[in-house]
Protein backbone atom coordinates (compact mmCIF):
# COMPACT_ATOMS: atom_id res chain seq x y z
CA UNK A 1 0.00 0.00 0.00
CA UNK A 2 1.41 3.43 -0.91
CA UNK A 3 -0.05 7.09 -0.52
CA UNK A 4 0.65 10.29 -2.41
CA UNK A 5 1.81 13.16 -0.80
CA UNK A 6 1.82 16.75 -2.81
CA UNK A 7 3.86 19.97 -1.53
CA UNK A 8 5.44 18.52 1.75
CA UNK A 9 8.46 19.18 0.95
CA UNK A 10 11.15 19.04 3.54
CA UNK A 11 13.39 21.27 1.92
CA UNK A 12 15.62 23.18 4.63
CA UNK A 13 15.19 21.01 7.48
CA UNK A 14 17.25 17.82 6.77
CA UNK A 15 20.88 18.14 7.63
CA UNK A 16 23.04 14.92 7.64
CA UNK A 17 21.02 12.60 10.25
CA UNK A 18 19.09 15.09 11.23
CA UNK A 19 15.59 14.09 12.98
CA UNK A 20 12.02 15.86 11.79
CA UNK A 21 9.48 15.04 14.29
CA UNK A 22 5.88 15.39 11.98
CA UNK A 23 2.74 16.49 14.16
CA UNK A 24 0.56 13.59 15.36
CA UNK A 25 -2.14 15.77 13.42
CA UNK A 26 -0.33 14.94 10.05
CA UNK A 27 -1.68 12.14 8.13
CA UNK A 28 -0.37 10.46 4.59
CA UNK A 29 -2.97 11.75 2.46
CA UNK A 30 -3.01 14.88 3.60
CA UNK A 31 -0.34 18.11 3.11
CA UNK A 32 1.29 20.02 5.97
CA UNK A 33 4.88 21.54 6.81
CA UNK A 34 6.93 19.27 8.67
CA UNK A 35 6.98 20.49 12.12
CA UNK A 36 10.42 20.27 14.72
CA UNK A 37 8.42 19.11 17.08
CA UNK A 38 8.59 15.67 19.24
CA UNK A 39 5.82 14.44 21.74
CA UNK A 40 3.68 11.72 21.99
CA UNK A 41 2.32 10.31 18.78
CA UNK A 42 4.70 11.94 16.70
CA UNK A 43 6.31 10.71 13.64
CA UNK A 44 9.86 11.01 13.26
CA UNK A 45 11.61 11.44 9.89
CA UNK A 46 15.18 9.89 9.13
CA UNK A 47 17.34 10.73 6.26
CA UNK A 48 20.17 12.27 4.99
CA UNK A 49 22.21 15.51 2.92
CA UNK A 50 20.17 18.69 2.61
CA UNK A 51 17.24 17.18 0.63
CA UNK A 52 17.53 19.85 -1.76
CA UNK A 53 15.93 17.82 -5.53
CA UNK A 54 19.13 18.69 -7.52
CA UNK A 55 19.56 16.34 -10.43
CA UNK A 56 17.44 12.77 -11.32
CA UNK A 57 19.29 9.80 -10.28
CA UNK A 58 18.53 7.16 -12.84
CA UNK A 59 18.99 3.64 -13.45
CA UNK A 60 21.23 2.21 -16.63
CA UNK A 61 19.52 -1.27 -16.37
CA UNK A 62 17.92 -3.51 -14.27
CA UNK A 63 21.07 -4.87 -12.50
CA UNK A 64 21.69 -2.19 -11.15
CA UNK A 65 20.75 -1.02 -7.68
CA UNK A 66 20.78 2.64 -5.21
CA UNK A 67 21.45 1.92 -1.75
CA UNK A 68 21.06 3.78 0.96
CA UNK A 69 22.48 3.38 4.20
CA UNK A 70 20.34 4.01 7.50
CA UNK A 71 21.73 3.89 11.05
CA UNK A 72 19.61 3.57 13.57
CA UNK A 73 19.63 3.67 17.70
CA UNK A 74 19.91 -0.15 19.40
CA UNK A 75 16.71 -1.62 19.87
CA UNK A 76 15.42 0.73 17.23
CA UNK A 77 11.74 0.46 16.66
CA UNK A 78 10.64 -0.79 13.01
CA UNK A 79 9.86 1.95 10.54
CA UNK A 80 6.57 2.37 9.68
CA UNK A 81 6.68 4.00 6.06
CA UNK A 82 9.30 4.90 3.49
CA UNK A 83 9.33 8.17 1.21
CA UNK A 84 10.48 8.75 -1.39
CA UNK A 85 10.16 11.53 -4.54
CA UNK A 86 9.89 10.17 -7.91
CA UNK A 87 11.19 12.71 -10.54
CA UNK A 88 10.10 10.42 -13.44
CA UNK A 89 7.43 7.45 -14.41
CA UNK A 90 7.99 3.80 -14.40
CA UNK A 91 8.64 0.31 -12.02
CA UNK A 92 11.09 0.40 -9.24
CA UNK A 93 11.34 -2.76 -7.03
CA UNK A 94 12.30 -1.34 -3.69
CA UNK A 95 14.21 -3.84 -1.16
CA UNK A 96 15.12 -3.24 2.43
CA UNK A 97 17.93 -5.44 3.83
CA UNK A 98 19.79 -6.22 7.03
CA UNK A 99 23.44 -5.28 7.35
CA UNK A 100 25.60 -8.21 6.94
CA UNK A 101 28.99 -9.04 8.55
CA UNK A 102 31.08 -7.12 6.10
CA UNK A 103 28.68 -3.78 6.46
CA UNK A 104 27.01 -4.01 3.73
CA UNK A 105 23.61 -5.21 2.75
CA UNK A 106 23.11 -8.51 3.70
CA UNK A 107 19.65 -10.63 4.54
CA UNK A 108 16.86 -9.56 2.38
CA UNK A 109 13.95 -8.53 4.41
CA UNK A 110 11.55 -7.24 2.43
CA UNK A 111 10.66 -6.55 -1.57
CA UNK A 112 8.14 -4.78 -2.98
CA UNK A 113 7.34 -3.29 -6.68
CA UNK A 114 6.20 0.22 -6.97
CA UNK A 115 4.42 1.44 -10.88
CA UNK A 116 4.91 4.87 -10.89
CA UNK A 117 2.65 7.06 -13.31
CA UNK A 118 3.13 10.61 -14.75
CA UNK A 119 1.01 12.14 -12.36
CA UNK A 120 3.07 10.55 -9.67
CA UNK A 121 6.46 12.08 -10.73
CA UNK A 122 7.01 16.07 -10.57
CA UNK A 123 10.07 17.89 -11.23
CA UNK A 124 12.30 19.55 -8.69
CA UNK A 125 9.47 21.88 -7.41
CA UNK A 126 6.88 19.51 -7.03
CA UNK A 127 6.95 18.56 -3.83
CA UNK A 128 5.73 14.94 -4.86
CA UNK A 129 6.21 12.13 -2.47
CA UNK A 130 5.72 8.10 -2.91
CA UNK A 131 4.63 6.86 0.74
CA UNK A 132 5.12 2.82 1.07
CA UNK A 133 3.90 0.77 3.99
CA UNK A 134 6.66 -1.29 5.64
CA UNK A 135 6.00 -4.96 6.55
CA UNK A 136 6.98 -4.07 10.60
CA UNK A 137 6.93 -7.34 12.20
CA UNK A 138 9.58 -8.04 9.65
CA UNK A 139 12.31 -4.71 10.34
CA UNK A 140 12.64 -4.15 14.54
CA UNK A 141 15.46 -4.69 16.48
CA UNK A 142 18.29 -3.71 13.68
CA UNK A 143 21.19 -1.36 14.33
CA UNK A 144 21.00 -0.66 10.52
CA UNK A 145 18.69 -1.15 7.71
CA UNK A 146 19.92 -0.56 3.91
CA UNK A 147 17.13 0.81 1.38
CA UNK A 148 17.78 -0.52 -2.26
CA UNK A 149 16.01 0.61 -5.92
CA UNK A 150 16.07 -1.04 -8.84
CA UNK A 151 14.73 -0.03 -12.26
CA UNK A 152 11.82 -2.91 -13.13
CA UNK A 153 11.02 -1.60 -16.31
CA UNK A 154 10.50 2.03 -17.94
CA UNK A 155 12.78 4.51 -17.04
CA UNK A 156 12.03 5.73 -13.33
CA UNK A 157 13.88 8.32 -11.66
CA UNK A 158 14.48 9.52 -8.41
CA UNK A 159 15.15 13.19 -7.10
CA UNK A 160 18.40 13.19 -5.40
CA UNK A 161 20.54 15.65 -3.44
CA UNK A 162 24.01 16.65 -4.87
CA UNK A 163 25.47 17.13 -1.80
CA UNK A 164 27.32 14.00 -0.20
CA UNK A 165 24.89 12.28 2.72
CA UNK A 166 28.12 9.71 3.32
CA UNK A 167 25.25 6.90 3.24
CA UNK A 168 24.55 6.03 -0.64
CA UNK A 169 26.14 3.26 -2.37
CA UNK A 170 25.47 1.91 -5.94
CA UNK A 171 25.91 -2.42 -7.11
CA UNK A 172 25.70 -4.09 -10.30
CA UNK A 173 23.95 -7.03 -9.39
CA UNK A 174 24.13 -8.81 -13.31
CA UNK A 175 27.12 -12.11 -12.74
CA UNK A 176 28.56 -10.99 -15.82
CA UNK A 177 30.06 -7.88 -14.87
CA UNK A 178 29.27 -7.33 -10.78
CA UNK A 179 30.23 -4.56 -9.45
CA UNK A 180 30.91 -4.41 -5.57
CA UNK A 181 29.37 -2.11 -3.14
CA UNK A 182 31.16 1.27 -4.04
CA UNK A 183 30.03 4.87 -2.04
CA UNK A 184 28.53 7.38 -4.42
CA UNK A 185 28.70 11.52 -3.75
CA UNK A 186 24.88 12.07 -4.01
CA UNK A 187 21.83 11.89 -1.78
CA UNK A 188 18.94 10.44 -2.88
CA UNK A 189 16.05 11.94 -1.22
CA UNK A 190 14.25 8.73 0.46
CA UNK A 191 13.80 8.89 4.67
CA UNK A 192 12.50 6.44 6.74
CA UNK A 193 9.41 7.18 9.13
CA UNK A 194 9.54 6.17 12.51
CA UNK A 195 7.15 6.59 15.68
CA UNK A 196 8.77 8.79 18.02
CA UNK A 197 12.35 9.76 18.17
CA UNK A 198 14.90 7.00 16.75
CA UNK A 199 18.53 7.94 15.77
CA UNK A 200 21.80 6.80 16.90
Amino acid sequence: MCAQVHGCGVRGLLRRAVVVALAASVSLGACSSPALVAHGGSRTLLSYGDGRPESVLAFPDISYEALIRFDLEPNAKAPLRLWYRPATSGSLQISVYESSGLDGPGVLLSESRRDIGDSDAGDAKSGRWIVEELPTGKLGGQTTLWVGFKKASGNPGLWSSDKDGGHYYMRSLDPARRVPLLPVRRAPIVQLEFDGVTVP
